[in-house]
């Protein structure tokens, strides 16, 4: 019974241990290690060897070494592991084939092949292989590279910073004569450009003239006359002056002489120079004697002209010039016009000692009508596009008007106790009116048609003189302090009508000369408080532009014929004056001084 009992419950144990057992592996529990791995997709499609590829799907082991990729027949190394996602470097060795992953001896292959690709080295070239400059900074190269090069950057080298330079845009500077290699690199590639650094480009540079003389004050003009060079545009001249003391020069060649001496002006553009030998003369104080300005025409143009004691004194331009009014003190200054030979725009000039001085804006379709010199400053009336102006030393201002859209000219300008007046006439729209401007402002208009010509201030009194009326109803006139009186006495025989030209006080007594027309000519009068010195019409036909009268009481006047002759003379001296017009070419006097 004992040995049946044992067995017995031995059995039982094993019975119940296998049931026990059955339990535990229920249908409910899942089992480990029997699902296979899967891939869903792969990025990138392609790429070369080192590249990674994410691999998608499920199942994998989260344990990076417990995972086995290949490409094709070649193992991968993984670098990131989840139960989803693999990250694999292509191996070496590996071509164009599917991809496997082997998880718990279970594998999954991709659908697809991930292509490898060959790892092309990145390369680089440039826009020029070799260049030539010169050592000056004008010439530069611009360096490009013109292979892509992707999101790397471009680093420039120069292998000789002394003869060219290269900046972080590849813009080659060269410095002096040499060679010198620019590299560009850029993710390790280079490429590299020859830069010949060589003398030149100017093989011929000459100035107009060798040397000039000039008096101490005046100015003079040097330009380029010859410049050949290997390139279509050269650097700018550069002007220079050895000695400043003696003569200065501006970069567009405006020689200044400063003081007695000598000085050598230098022009130099890139690799060549030339020179002027500048002489600078003591300055030179004006001769005592009569002075005329006017034109004296060439053979071919009018030609601005001065003329002293007769003989021409001054040619002031080489262009269709004219010079409408003279002041001579220890210089000789003239107001007139000059024409632009390229534009054919008339331009107000200034000449000192036969040297033009800027007047501003005078280059803008004007003239200047009048010069007068007082306390050493200079003062010239004139017009600009069609308004009445003044300069003081070159400096510009405009006349008042009283409408808004005036045509005016300044014809004459004086200056006394500081004070600056105008004379000249203006339209205001219908008529044309004398007027007279006081430090820039109109201090007397006219009512009625009517132009000043000239003006002279004697103390507190104003004089002008011009005329009344229009066309053919002029009537030579003079406004004392805006009070008109008649140019002369009397009615003369035949007249048509009449204008008077200038007026100068002395001593109290009005010297005025202009012109009647019988109809068919001008015929010069000269008056003296009213009182005719002389029959107009006897004997020739002529007319009057301009008078003076020295301190002694000597008088000078200056005109012209119907033909063009120019002519002066003293009706106090009852003398004529010769003038260097060879009687052929025309010639016209339309201002006079007398310097004593």
């Amino acid at each position: 019974m004992k040995k049946f009992s044992i067995w017995a419950v031995a059995a039982l144990s094993v019975c119940l241990f296998a049931l026990s057992c059955g339990k535990d592996d229920s249908p409910d529990t899942p089992k480990t290690g029997d699902e296979n791995p899967t891939i869903t997709s792969f990025t990138p499609l392609s790429g070369t060897v080192g590249t990674l590829v994410t691999i998608n799907g499920t199942n994998f082991d989260a344990t990076k070494s417990n995972n086995t990729v290949k490409f094709g027949n070649v193992a991968a190394s993984v670098t990131t592991a989840s139960a989803t996602k693999l990250v694999a470097e292509v191996p070496e060795g590996a071509e164009t084939a599917k991809i496997s992953v082997t998880v718990g001896g279970k594998t999954v292959t991709s659908s697809d092949s991930f292509t490898v690709t060959e790892d092309v080295p990145l390369t680089i070239a440039l826009n020029e292989e070799a260049v030539t400059l010169y050592p000056y900074p004008k010439y530069t190269a611009m360096l490009e590279v013109t292979t892509d090069i992707g999101e790397n950057t471009v680093a420039w080298s120069s292998s000789d910073e002394t003869i060219a330079t290269v900046d972080t845009d590849g813009v080659v500077t060269a410095l002096k004569i040499g060679e010198a290699i620019i590299t560009a690199n850029a993710g390790g590639a280079e490429a590299t450009c020859t830069v010949s650094v060589v003398d030149g480009p100017v093989t011929k540079l000459e100035l107009d003239k060798e040397g000039m003389e000039l008096y101490t004050g005046n100015t003079g003009e040097l330009s380029i006359f010859a410049l050949e060079a290997d390139v279509e545009e050269t650097s700018t001249p550069v002007w220079s002056s050895d000695n400043t003391d003696v003569a200065t020069v501006d970069q567009e060649g405006k020689v200044t002489a400063v003081a007695e001496g000598q000085a050598t002006i230098t022009v130099t553009v890139d690799n060549a120079s030339a020179t002027a030998t500048v002489v600078v003369l003591p300055p030179t104080v004006a001769e005592v004697g009569p002075y005329a300005a006017g034109y004296l025409n060439n053979g071919e143009k009018n030609i601005a002209t001065v003329w002293h004691n007769g003989e021409v004194f001054y040619e002031l331009s080489e262009n269709i010039s004219n010079a409408n009014s003279i002041f001579v003190d220890d210089k000789v200054y003239v107001a007139g016009t000059e024409i632009d030979p390229d534009t054919f725009i008339n331009m107000a000039r200034l000449w000192v000692n036969g040297q033009v001085v800027e007047l501003e804006g005078g280059d803008d379709f004007g003239s200047a009508t009048s010069v007068f010199v007082d306390n050493g400053s200079v003062y010239v009336a004139g017009n600009l596009s069609n308004e009445a102006v003044y300069w003081k030393d070159g400096v510009l201002t405009y006349l008042e008007f009283d409408n808004e859209n005036p045509t005016a000219t300044a014809r004459d300008i004086f200056v006394s106790d500081g004070h600056v007046y105008v004379a000249g006439t203006y339209s205001d729209g219908n008529t044309t009116k004398a007027v007279l401007w006081k430090d820039g402002e109109i201090s007397f208009h006219e009512e009625q048609a009517s132009g000043a010509n000239s003006l002279y201030v004697d103390g507190d009194t104003v004089y002008m003189a011009g005329y009344l009326g229009s066309g053919n109803s002029r009537e030579a006139t003079v406004w004392v302090d805006g009070v008109v009186f008649n140019a002369f006495q009397g009615v003369i025989n035949g007249e048509v009508f009449s204008v008077a030209n200038s007026v100068y006080v002395h001593e109290g007594n009005k010297h005025i000369v202009g012109y009647v027309n019988n109809g068919s000519n001008n015929y010069g009068f000269y008056s003296k408080n009213g009182a005719l010195n002389f029959d107009p019409f006897d004997p020739t036909a002529q007319t009057y532009t301009s008078i003076y009268v020295s301190t002694s009481g000597t008088d000078l006047f200056g005109g012209y014929t119907p033909d063009n002759f120019a002519f002066a003379g003293s009706f106090s001296n009852n003398a004529d004056l010769s003038f260097a017009t060879d009687g052929l070419n025309p010639a016209r006097i339309y201002s006079v001084f007398l310097k004593e």
